[in-house]
């Protein structure tokens, strides 16, 4: 039943519109309706007599001028690119059997004017007779009618005081008021008046309102039916007066109005069905007259006015009680402000206005999110479908469009991104755990795909936007979510991998186009590839260090960085060279920080493990700084070739001595608890001497690769090493070693120093 009821009321509710637009159709066909033949005939006499007037005039003066004055001929003046329109020459030539072109005159030259020469410091004419209009003719209107307005009210409130007019003529008086000056305006439209007409009907319309509001609530004459019959024709009709007047105030007083019949003949028991029925058939009174006139800012009033009205209801009953025909009738408002932002656009094929891309961005956003809350509480499986349907709506909208206005790019873009977006949408409400990253992930490959075949910045920025938002899953979402409890070998690490393949997938595609193909909005082919294979490489950095334990995070870390670096010379893509150097920086946080724990348990053996994997870190180190040298054509390959194995060689004597280090001090502790506190001492003492001979040979070994590699930088690091060694001996281990100790200390570093100086001068000599 309530479904034929509001049927019933859409039915009625719809032939005012079809009344006001045949009552539209009719002015217009009158105004285009040809004169009877006696004004015909009249019109005819009149232009015949002035062409033969002014070919008189011009006929005589010809006479006048004597032969010896005439006037040189004129030069060829070139005929303008539109010639002027000749609308009494046909009947000119009907009339009197002449040819137009021998009775109409011909254009005289342009006569020129001096300028008139304004007084310094004067505001230009024009803005000051503009500010005089605005004024005098809008602002006084408008007082006026809202003075007018306050006098009829303080009228009514004086005569209901003294008892001089009953209720009924109060409102009787208001109506014909209303009326009255909607019809007034109506009538001096065309007498130069174009406020005073629209402040007329402005100022009728209001009365007419609420005289029927008082008819209502005040004095209840009339039932609310009755009364939101009469209001809406009130909207009717004043939307007519707006159309044939050309009044777009007139219009936009007239939707408020509508607007506001609701909330002026509310109960407090009125149906959801009814006011959304309502709003459709308001929303089709907007659209027809937009058929006639292009008023965007009307489409603006009527979309927010609808949404201030909606969202109350939406937020609170979102379980609807009828949720099939709150769907229905919010999906026919929804298309209304779908099509009416592109209405002008699609007749004129002209661009859209930047202020109606809000309209476009805000109607999408309010439309799904009344649908989303309807649906969360009576169908959740249909909100995926719904958003996946919604977003190819808007994708076939953005091509129709582009085919119809190939010049309003913004307007194709928006309508491409808020599909894209509401596809996106769809995956979380399809998909659950790590599904959706995956999809997300495989959504931005295809976005990938589609910027190689469509020039739009959307297909780029989405792809970076659905990569990156995947991306933020793998690293702190999906396991926070979904815990898991097997390291490696679970459904969540595996689709991670997947992820960074689309990564590596991603960029690759971009790669085919190549640097000059195309530019987005500032992205270059290069740009996108480089952000897509570095964001990949730390995501997979981060997947390596969290999923495996013990020692292979460290191992795989390596591995990733020796090939990321092996990837520079055959890419050629200055993206790896980053990635290679931001891993090798991740791969020694590891080694060092992160694993340290395990080497302090592995120290009871001077070689170990955890060692020998920093001793391979350091290698894959120096490794990579030799394949980076081998790409010195890439941006910031030559730089990545000298840090590197600078990098190693630090790191390498920091392995080595915290190796030492450690060792020692697993021996301390064992001493302790064999033989007490007092054995330790000589363990600290063999740990401090360890560490000077280590130091000292390390720099000798230095000074050699130096030499062998012709690196005067290395040299330079080794006799460095040489005087933090010499300050070590001669300040540390002289006050605080034993004597066999010292001995030992400045023995080995007296004959290696000696065997430095023999080789440089042996080598320099040579040289």
């Amino acid at each position: 039943m309530w479904m034929l009821a509001v049927l019933l009321a859409a039915v009625f509710s719809i032939l005012p519109i079809a009344a006001f637009v045949l009552a539209i159709r009719a002015l217009t066909l009158a105004k285009r309706r040809p004169p009877d033949d006696l004004e015909r005939r009249v019109s005819e006499l009149e232009i015949q007599t002035g062409v033969l007037r002014r070919a008189v005039k011009t006929l005589s003066a010809a006479d006048r001028v004597p032969p010896a004055e005439a006037p040189a001929p004129a030069p060829a003046v070139t005929p303008p690119s539109t010639p002027p329109p000749a609308t009494s020459a046909p009947w000119a030539e009907a009339s009197t059997g002449v040819p137009a072109e021998a009775v109409l005159p011909q254009p005289s030259p342009p006569v020129t004017h001096p300028a008139t020469e304004e007084a310094p410091g004067r505001p230009p004419v024009s803005a000051v007779r503009s500010l005089e209009e605005t004024i005098g003719a809008r602002w006084a209107t408008w007082v006026g009618v809202i003075a007018l307005l306050f006098a009829a009210a303080f009228f009514l409130q004086w005569s209901i005081k003294n008892e001089i007019i009953g209720p009924r003529t109060q409102v009787t008086l208001g109506l014909l008021a209303g009326v009255g000056l909607l019809v007034a305006g109506l009538a001096i439209r065309r007498r130069s008046l174009p406020y005073l007409s629209a402040g007329l009907s402005g100022g009728g319309l209001a009365i007419l309102y609420l005289s029927l509001w008082a008819a209502f609530a005040r004095y209840e004459f009339i039932g609310a039916g009755v009364a939101f019959a009469a209001m809406f024709l009130v909207t009717v009709a004043g939307s007519i007066v707006a159309v044939v007047a050309s009044r777009q105030a007139v219009a936009v007083l007239a939707v408020l109005g509508g607007l506001l019949t609701p909330i002026l003949i509310s109960t407090g028991e009125s149906p959801e069905l009814v006011l959304l029925g309502y709003l459709v058939v308001l929303e089709f009174l907007v659209l027809a007259v937009a058929r006639f006139r292009s008023w965007p800012a009307l489409n603006r009033v009527a979309w927010l006015g609808m949404v201030l009205l909606l969202t109350p209801v939406v937020a609170a009953e979102p379980d609807a009680p009828h949720p099939f025909g709150r769907l229905a009738l919010l999906t026919a408002l929804f298309l209304l402000f779908l099509w009416v932002p592109l209405a002008r656009a699609w007749a004129e094929r002209a661009p859209v206005e930047r202020l109606d891309l809000g309209l476009v961005l805000g109607n999408a956003v309010a439309y799904f999110s009344a649908v989303y809350a309807t649906l969360e509480h009576w169908r959740p499986v249909l909100e995926a479908p719904w958003a996946l349907i919604l977003g190819a709506v808007y994708t076939v909208v953005a091509v129709r469009y582009q085919e119809r206005v190939p010049r309003d790019p913004a307007t194709y873009a928006l309508h491409l991104a808020t599909g894209a977006v509401l596809l996106t949408l769809s995956i979380p409400l399809a998909l659950d755990g790590p599904w959706v990253t995956m999809a997300w992930a495989a959504q931005g490959v295809a976005f990938v795909w589609v910027a190689r075949q469509v020039r739009t910045p959307v297909a780029p920025w989405g792809a970076l936007v659905v990569l990156c938002m995947a991306a933020v899953r793998v690293v702190g979402l999906d396991l926070m979510w979904f815990p898991v409890h097997t390291a490696v070998w679970n459904l969540t690490f595996l689709v991670h991998l997947a992820v960074v393949g689309c990564f590596a997938w991603a960029g690759w595609l971009v790669a085919e186009i190549g640097d000059d193909a195309r530019s987005w909005a500032g992205l270059t082919g290069e740009d996108l590839r480089g952000f897509l294979w570095v964001v990949g490489a730390a995501v997979l950095a981060v997947l390596l260090w969290r999923e495996p334990t013990g020692l292979w995070p460290a191992v795989l870390l390596i591995l990733e960085m020796v090939a990321l670096a092996s990837l520079v010379s055959v890419l050629q893509s200055r993206a790896l060279v980053m990635a290679a150097g931001g891993l090798a920086v991740i791969m020694v946080a590891r080694v060092l920080g992160e694993d340290d724990a395990l080497a302090r348990g592995a120290a009871e053996s001077l070689v170990n493990l955890p060692v020998l994997i920093r001793i391979a870190a350091c290698a894959a180190l120096a490794v990579a700084g030799n394949l980076m040298a081998r790409a010195r054509t890439v941006s910031g390959a030559s730089l990545m070739a000298r840090i590197l194995p600078a990098s190693a060689g630090v790191l390498l004597l920091v392995v080595l001595s915290s190796g030492w280090v450690h060792h020692e001090m697993w021996v301390s502790r064992d001493v302790v608890r064999t033989a007490g506190a007092a054995a330790a001492d000589r363990v600290e003492l063999q740990m401090h001497v360890g560490l000077s001979v280590l130091w000292t040979l390390y720099a000798a070994v230095a000074v050699a690769w130096g030499f062998v590699r012709s690196a005067p930088a290395v040299r330079y690091a080794a006799l460095a090493l040489f005087g933090i060694v010499i300050l070590k001996v001669f300040l540390i281990d002289m006050a605080e070693l034993e004597a066999v100790y010292r001995i030992a200390s400045f023995f080995i570093l007296g004959l290696v120093l000696l065997a430095v100086s023999y080789v440089y001068q042996r080598l320099i000599r040579s040289r």
